[in-house]
């Protein structure tokens, strides 16, 4: 084969390599029209006020049904209407809409708005010629984070849930505080009724204002929800040398307000109900608040021993205390 041969072959192969791939580039550079979905669905639901706190409409509970209220589907992420209705006597409501993950919207009425009532909102998706039901239950606040909360300003109403961590009358002879605490760190509550008979390890969800007294945050005046959950794990304390407790001069800290533990510390003596104690990482403090006084007690405390000591880290005045809740945050253990 002659090299004129050769060379015109491999012409004609490269030529119709470009051509194919001309070809499938005309293909993008002209696509098919987008054809708009014109399918359509419902959500429907039922609007009440949650007095029970579990998401289900249960009359015998107390929830009370929400009448004449404008319930609203948004394009997801917008203000843009795709369908509207007014809840009927019933509660009841139905939206037909397009096909698609949506925002549903509850406008506040008058009514709402007097009760103080909150919609925590939902996102429902629509299906080709179906009906979705949504749970539109209004709640007295939607619940946030500890740290979130804490992070409010003075005056502003929260709502949060958690695990008591110390109980009514662990500190204050009135009985009416207790300590609460999530994943993300924990807050004192004041004014809490003394009906609930609230225990550590109760789970509870709580509507109420931030407050400060004397530096720490705390929660006034809540509203407990009733839906109580009985007996859930009181969370482990997070181990802390008492060099990181005392350089914790932040109330928004993570452990402020959570259950915390203190290892092999020695404890001065005591005075106004504080000690100082130091596991050897330099020194912290240790008080007997309150009761606390009463049930352990100074005596508790010899010079020269050491102790693991549990308890939940207050802030008072810009410095932290380790506050143990009775005789059982304290125990002797070997000094080595």
């Amino acid at each position: 084969m002659t090299n004129s041969m050769i060379s015109f072959s491999r012409r004609t192969r490269l030529a119709a390599l470009l051509a194919s791939v001309f070809a499938v580039n005309a293909c993008f550079e002209d696509p098919l029209p987008v054809v708009p979905n014109s399918e359509t669905g419902s959500v429907s639901g039922i609007l009440f006020f949650d007095r029970d706190n579990n998401n289900v409409f249960t009359p015998t509970a107390g929830d009370s049904i929400m009448p004449g209220v404008t319930v609203r589907l948004l394009d997801r992420g917008t203000t843009t209407v795709l369908g509207s209705a007014v809840t009927g006597t019933d509660g009841r409501f139905t939206i037909n809409a397009p096909v698609g993950t949506h925002d549903l919207d509850v406008v506040r009425s008058s009514t709402i708005i007097a009760n103080r009532f909150i919609w925590c909102g939902a996102r429902p998706s629509v299906y080709s010629n179906e009906e979705t039901f949504v749970a539109t239950p209004l709640k007295f606040g939607c619940v946030v984070r500890i740290n979130i909360a804490k992070a409010n300003p003075v005056g502003t109403t929260v709502t949060v849930a958690g695990v008591v961590t110390a109980q009514p009358g662990r500190f204050r002879a009135a009985n009416d505080n207790l300590y609460l605490q999530d994943q993300t760190g924990g807050i004192q509550l004041f004014g809490v009724p003394t009906s609930l008979g609230l225990q550590e390890g109760d789970s509870l969800e709580v509507t109420a204002e931030i407050g400060v007294f004397s530096t720490q945050l705390q929660l006034v005046s809540p509203r407990v929800a009733p839906n109580i959950r009985r007996g859930a794990a009181v969370p482990d304390p997070v181990l802390l040398t008492t060099a990181q407790t005392a350089a914790t001069t932040n109330p928004l800290a993570p452990n402020v307000g959570r259950l915390v533990r203190v290892q092999r510390v020695t404890v001065g003596a005591f005075a106004s109900g504080n000690a100082p104690m130091n596991d050897g990482s330099g020194p912290a403090i240790v008080r007997l608040d309150g009761n606390a006084n009463t049930t352990i007690g100074v005596a508790r405390f010899t010079t020269g021993r050491c102790y693991n000591i549990t308890g939940i880290l207050g802030f008072f005045n810009n410095a932290t205390q380790l506050q143990p809740r009775g005789p059982q945050d304290v125990t002797e253990v070997s000094c080595s």
